[in-house]
């Protein structure tokens, strides 16, 4: 993995460390968030806070979805994320929202 890949990582997983400390009510205002838009290692790079209603727990889906652009072509995606639930309690994403959101 690149020096870029690794930041750009370390900066995914750091955004999703600070959500995981926000609130649950906090975070379902985060729905319409816009993408932030940065360069990482002369890469463009966007990411983009996705927050979905969870139908059977009442809780929400919270993913940190980033992409950066390769040096030569293609994109590289990283994501993180949880489950967040209304008594503030806390879930990983399973194996299939990681497939889900690893995709362009």
């Amino acid at each position: 993995m690149s020096k870029a890949a690794i930041v750009f990582q370390s900066l995914v997983n750091e955004r999703g460390k600070r959500l995981r400390r926000a609130a649950f009510q906090e975070l379902k205002q985060l729905a319409n968030a816009p993408a932030e838009y940065i360069i990482v290692d002369s890469r463009s790079a966007i990411i983009t806070i996705i927050v979905q209603p969870s139908q059977a727990s009442g809780g929400i889906r919270v993913v940190v979805q980033g992409r950066m652009k390769k040096r030569l072509f293609g994109w590289l995606v990283s994501v993180d994320g949880f489950y967040k639930y209304p008594n503030g309690t806390l879930a990983p994403l399973t194996r299939e929202d990681l497939l889900e959101f690893d995709q362009l």
